[in-house]
């Protein structure tokens, strides 16, 4: 098994500055455009999008450091569910698509934050 050479340390410093990049840019932009029922959907896609990032770029790390086959899979799913949420994101601030929110809507992109929570826990887990 290879050994990774991100350390915990690493890890947690991309994901504060990911997170603190994501939440400067997307606080001020979403409040004043976002009404209040819709906050929730708006906090979830944030997440996500953080979330998402996080590990595409930890992924990119690890498959620039292995070039691995299944590594380089690893990070196009990440990116692809970050993609995904982006959209979602940005057409809850500026509609582009039509938008009907409803439970199926929170429950599914409240599935994927868990999901992605998930990958987040493995990443820093050290055992």
């Amino acid at each position: 098994m290879q050994k990774p050479t991100l350390s915990i340390k690493e890890k947690t410093k991309i994901l504060l500055i990911v997170s603190v990049t994501a939440l400067v840019i997307s606080i001020p932009l979403g409040f004043d455009r976002v009404d209040f029922e819709e906050r929730g959907y708006y906090a979830i896609h944030v997440a996500s999008v953080i979330f998402g990032l996080f590990l595409s770029i930890v992924g990119l790390i690890t498959y620039l450091e292995f070039r691995n086959i299944r590594l380089l899979m690893i990070f196009g799913a990440f990116s692809a569910i970050t993609v995904a949420e982006s959209t979602s994101l940005a057409n809850l601030l500026n509609p582009f698509f039509e938008i009907t929110y409803g439970a199926h809507d929170f429950i599914t992109h409240g599935l994927i934050l868990v999901m992605l929570s998930f990958f987040i826990v493995g990443i820093f887990r050290s055992d």
